[in-house]
């Protein structure tokens, strides 16, 4: 709040007051009375009407101000209404009845989304679990009568329920807290359990495989980090080049360790990479060399290490490959771990 608003707000009241001064002193003039005494009798008149809006705005400024500084400071601002000290002046009082209505409105708006996509979550895990049942009888059916006409059918299968699974964890992105369990993790076991269970892509990609000095633990959830290791697998086949090849390896740091998974592919072009991770942006790659790509599976990366707490960043050079690497963080929890290898 400025003087200069607070003033002209008043303006049609400092105009009555000049008015009534100058009224004033032309009537004393008339009847005669001494110059000094009109000065002094307008002087008294002046600061009578002026000493109270002077204290008024310096009671309102002091306000707008705080309340001003306090919404800057805060960085969840719906909490702004809640810590907002109650003003000893009218239009403030109106202020915050107005701020709370509105905050009560949109927590009421907002939990009655929450409501509707808890409701649709659940829907879709249900529909998942429901269809994974189809999915795993046509895959025994097919495993019973092997033969070369059939392994397409394998393949598109093996498609289907990678869409489903990725159904799934979209779903569960928006509240990992519900089915996330801490425990000691493998690197090694982590990769090798991703690299098993898309094996027969692999294999029919003609894919190199090699896990190189995974000896590290780290505590996350196994089935979490299993399927973001799938989307990276899904990747590198999709977009393989000649002689591929994936490669596994991990890094250390002081405060973390890493899980890197690198391929020989086509690589990213440098005009993608800021992109690459945005939800449904597809890319060069995703709109020439792959026509299943629903720009989904590194959203769903970096959206699944952010709420679990882990660090993800992407390197790639077109022509030349990809690495990806999911940074665990060294907790207290992890060093407590090293500590019982050690031990053993």
């Amino acid at each position: 709040m400025t003087a200069g608003w607070f003033w002209r707000d008043k303006a049609p009241y400092l105009a009555g007051l000049g008015f009534s001064v100058l009224l004033s002193a032309v009537l004393l003039w008339v009847l005669s009375v001494h110059p000094g005494a009109i000065a002094l009798l307008c002087l008294v008149f002046l600061l009578g009407g002026l000493l109270p809006l002077t204290a008024e705005y310096i009671r309102k400024k002091t306000f707008y101000d705080e309340a001003m500084g306090m919404l800057d400071a805060l960085e969840r601002k719906y909490l702004f209404s809640e810590l907002l000290e109650q003003p000893s002046f009218p239009e403030g009082v109106l202020f915050c009845r107005a701020m709370e209505e509105t905050n009560k409105a949109m927590n009421d708006a907002l939990a009655a989304a929450r409501r509707d996509m808890a409701d649709y979550r659940e829907y879709i895990e249900t529909w998942v679990h429901e269809v994974k049942t189809p999915i795993a009888s046509a895959r025994l059916t097919l495993e019973n009568l092997p033969g070369p006409p059939l392994q397409g059918l394998e393949e598109a299968l093996f498609q289907i329920e990678g869409y489903v699974e990725q159904a799934l964890f979209y779903a569960r992105s928006g509240a990992v807290e519900r089915d996330y369990v801490v425990r000691p993790m493998a690197l090694r076991q982590a990769a090798s359990d991703a690299v098993k269970k898309y094996a027969r892509p692999l294999i029919a990609a003609g894919f190199s495989v090699e896990l190189e000095g995974l000896d590290a633990v780290a505590y996350a959830d196994g089935k979490w980090v299993e399927f973001i290791l799938g989307q990276l697998i899904s990747n590198a086949i999709k977009y393989r080049g000649e002689h591929p090849r994936l490669v596994f390896t991990q890094s250390r740091a002081e405060q973390s360790v890493a899980l890197n998974v690198a391929d020989n592919g086509v690589g990213i072009p440098q005009a993608d990479l800021p992109r690459v991770c945005e939800k449904g942006f597809t890319g060069e790659n995703g709109r020439k060399l792959s026509k299943r790509s629903t720009g989904l599976g590194l959203y769903l990366c970096r959206t699944l290490c952010g709420r679990l707490g882990l660090g993800f960043s992407i390197a790639s050079q077109a022509g030349e490959g990809t690495r990806v690497s999911i940074i665990f963080p060294k907790g207290r929890f992890y060093l407590l771990g090293e500590r019982e290898e050690l031990k053993q």
